[in-house]
């Protein structure tokens, strides 16, 4: 991906700068993870419908160990990325702050995921939108350009709504820029996630028992 991308907006469209590479990295890694989260988390609660016709479990485990397991990737994929910074531009102080960027991110993949594992036994084609989805928020997210120097003043404060957008941006500061993140950012993706858990956590439970009917038709 890091590849083709480079080609694509560094090399042939001329869309990079001195730092480009590393900004695409970083884009690259957290889109990786929260792709990832998403995609295993819908199809969590369907995939298990015959083992949940034999046993009973707690549905909100199902995309719980999606995460979880998404999570211990994602921190390979970042041991990789500081290795790489590390002998590059080399390490900075700021990256003390890279352990509340990354759970603020865990905190968001896993909202989403909920909501997208619930919603999937009730409409089948959530996979679809969930797909469509990703392929517009890849674009929409700042993973291949910096929102702040390739998107119109008018239009920044809206696609940085995006809290995937914000914690690349941030992640960007700390890694790339060597910067303390806007803590006025984190705060409002930290914000945007609790609500997302908590809603997700509420449906799941909401119709714990519902699930195994419905996947019996």
């Amino acid at each position: 991906m890091l590849a083709v991308f480079y080609l694509a907006f560094g090399v042939i469209l001329n869309r990079g700068g001195p730092g480009f590479l590393y900004d695409l990295l970083v884009g690259i890694t957290i889109w990786t993870w929260f792709s990832g989260t998403i995609q295993r988390c819908t199809a969590s609660i369907q995939q298990a419908s015959q083992f949940m016709q034999q046993v009973y479990i707690p549905k909100h485990l199902l995309p719980l160990v999606c995460i979880a397991s998404e999570a211990f990737k994602a921190l390979i994929l970042f041991a990789i990325l500081l290795l790489i910074l590390s002998l590059t531009i080399g390490p900075s102080t700021a990256w003390l702050w890279l352990p509340v960027l990354f759970f603020t991110q865990l905190l968001f993949a896993g909202g989403c995921g909920l909501i997208t594992a619930h919603m999937m036994p009730f409409m089948n084609d959530v996979r679809y939108l969930v797909t469509l989805l990703l392929r517009v928020g890849m674009f929409l997210s700042g993973v291949f350009y910096r929102i702040d120097e390739a998107v119109a003043e008018q239009y920044r404060d809206y696609l940085t709504l995006n809290p995937l957008a914000a914690v690349i941006a941030q992640m960007r500061l700390i890694l790339v820029s060597g910067e303390a993140p806007d803590l006025s950012w984190l705060l409002y993706v930290l914000a945007v996630s609790l609500l997302l858990l908590t809603v997700g956590f509420l449906l799941i439970s909401r119709h714990d028992k519902v699930y195994p009917r419905l996947l019996s038709k």
